[in-house]
């Protein structure tokens, strides 16, 4: 109702559609510019012009004075509107019995059903007015400043402008188009930029694709990952509770060896006891008999008092808990913890960067994600009087690292000469003698005869130095130096278990007395099938020796699990 009530306001006596242009009159009636001009002009009478709502008259002609309150409500009202209907724009020249408007004169400003149009087909005199569909407001279809039609389009400034605009406006020295121009020319632009939108969607569309095959791949890998991870970890609780009770069995052992020993112990002092008990009881009463009775019975007596005195009382060992073994036989069994841990990493640190195909890109000398320039390596390469060496007899030229065996997760120096371990995957192609699993190199050149030896500066709190067979494993638990009958190597652990460990075969022999951040050096005799590791001090201290049958090659081979190695002359 209150709409209504609102249309009916605003709705112009003479036309019964919302005001256009409102202008009031003395009498306060308000009426279209057009309508009450038109009245008027039909109308005139030497008497005076007259409201033709309340019939006042006025003469002179009052002057048309527009009515801004009501233009801004008519203004508003429309906003509000949808847009007007073709079907219910009206003949303005109808006047008993509006007909429906089939076509507006943009000239005219004016729209017309069948019958009033036919003078602007017909007349050569309308031959230049613009004919369009049904407009309801022609308002927007006016210039804004100079109230009149908009037959133009600024290219310069990329809007519509009426005839002033070319000739007294700011446009008159634009570059100006028909409408029709216009039209087609921002219409093929259109279709052109809205074509370069579609391969921008079908572009989106693709990498929405790869999105969701991504996220599909990631939520298959996570599965692998998880179902990996608990399975080594099942196998890891299922270790240390059979390593639980294994050590516990072994302390209940040594228990009952000791409580033992403590109960025999036990009984021989009680027998002692009662033995000398008896005698003292078998005196007591001896000493209460007469004197003749006394002196018989005495000499034997005697005789077993001298008796049990000789005998010599039941010794009484240092009784404890001999946990000397039980802690070496511990040790034994927990040796395979290291392997879990390398295990677990091995499962996570691959699978942290995907590889992404190979590239031909030389490996820079140092990460890109800001780590430490990598140190200098150098190999010091001692011939001995057994011969030549793995590269030609007598030759002393430096070794140097093999980056088609470098794993993924090491970075090499420009001159082959150190490794660095990083975090962010390198992109080396792939190789089949490329460690796949273990952050391992080796060096390039091998031996097959002589006496060698290379001294290694340890950086970092997990690394490995030794020599491998060039047959060994790359990927798997047999690449791992010294998880198999094909490699030696020296181990040092300082995050979890502070330990230096010697291993082959998998098997660990623990060694003591290490201080690390020191150098190690490393020395290999082909022929006596020994490969010896010492710590380079003031002194030489020896730390371990394997002894073996070289049945092939050996590369010189360095596992780096953090920081960095560096060798040197």
């Amino acid at each position: 109702m209150e709409l209504e009530a609102l249309e009916a306001e605003l709705t112009c006596a003479v036309c019964l559609n919302v005001y256009q242009d409102p202008v009031g009159l003395p009498c306060l009636h308000s009426f279209c510019v057009k309508c009450i001009e038109g009245v008027w002009a039909q109308t005139a009478r030497p008497a005076g012009f007259e409201c033709p709502q309340c019939r006042r008259k006025f003469n002179p002609r009052p002057s048309l004075e527009k009515n801004f309150t009501l233009c801004n409500i008519v203004e508003n009202y429309n906003r509000s509107q949808p847009p007007a209907d073709p079907a219910h724009v009206m003949c303005e020249y109808c006047d008993d019995n509006p007909s429906q408007a089939v076509k507006t004169c943009l000239k005219c400003e004016i729209s017309f059903c069948s019958l009033h149009l036919k003078p602007h087909l017909q007349k050569k005199a309308y031959k230049d007015h613009t004919l369009i569909e049904p407009v309801f407001d022609l308002t927007e279809r006016q210039c804004p400043d100079h109230k009149k039609i908009l037959e133009f389009y600024c290219k310069d400034d990329a809007e519509c402008v009426c005839v002033s605009c070319t000739i007294i406006g700011k446009h008159k020295s634009h570059t100006l188009l028909s409408l029709d121009q216009a039209h087609t020319a921002i219409k093929e632009e259109l279709e052109r930029e809205t074509e370069k939108l579609r391969g921008v969607q079908q572009n989106c569309s693709s990498k929405q694709r790869d999105l969701g095959r991504s996220e599909a791949e990631i939520k298959t890998r996570i599965k692998e990952l998880k179902g990996k991870l608990s399975k080594s970890f099942s196998e890891w609780r299922r270790q240390l509770e059979e390593d639980e009770e294994y050590a516990l069995k072994l302390i209940d052992e040594e228990g009952l060896r000791a409580l033992a020993q403590i109960r025999n112990c036990s009984e021989a002092l009680n027998k002692r006891m009662e033995q000398i008990t008896l005698i003292d009881g078998e005196t007591q009463s001896l000493l209460q008999r007469d004197p003749l009775s006394f002196l018989q019975n005495s000499k034997q007596l005697l005789s077993r008092v001298t008796e049990t005195q000789r005998v010599t009382d039941p010794d009484v060992p240092a009784l404890a808990l001999n946990l000397s073994n039980i802690s070496q036989l511990i040790q034994e069994r927990l040796n395979g913890w290291e392997k879990y841990h390398s295990d677990i990493l091995g499962i996570i640190r691959p699978a942290s960067t995907e590889y992404r195909g190979p590239s031909t890109v030389t490996p820079p000398p140092h990460s890109s994600s800001g780590a430490a320039p990598v140190p200098l390596i150098a190999i010091k390469q001692s011939t001995g009087i057994r011969g030549r060496t793995g590269i030609s007899q007598g030759q002393r030229s430096p070794m140097g690292l093999d980056p088609k065996t470098a794993n993924w997760n090491l970075v090499l120096s420009d001159d082959l000469r150190s490794v660095t371990w990083t975090g962010q995957k390198q992109p080396y192609p792939p190789h089949p003698e490329r460690f796949k699993d273990q952050p391992q190199v080796l060096c390039s050149q091998s031996f097959s005869s002589g006496s060698h030896s290379w001294d290694v500066e340890t950086d970092g709190n997990y690394w490995g130095i030794g020599i491998v067979c060039g047959s060994v494993e790359r990927e798997g638990g047999g690449s791992y130096l010294g998880g198999s009958s094909k490699s030696w190597g020296l181990y040092y652990c300082g995050d979890l278990c502070v330990s230096l460990r010697a291993r082959h075969n998998s098997r660990f022999t623990r060694l003591r007395g290490f201080r690390s951040g020191s150098r190690i050096r490393v020395q290999l005799d082909y022929e006596a099938g020994t490969v010896s590791f010492h710590q380079v001090t003031d002194s030489l201290t020896h730390l371990h020796t394997f002894h073996t049958t070289f049945t092939e090659p050996v590369f010189p081979a360095f596992y780096c699990r953090n920081k960095s190695l560096k060798l040197l002359n």
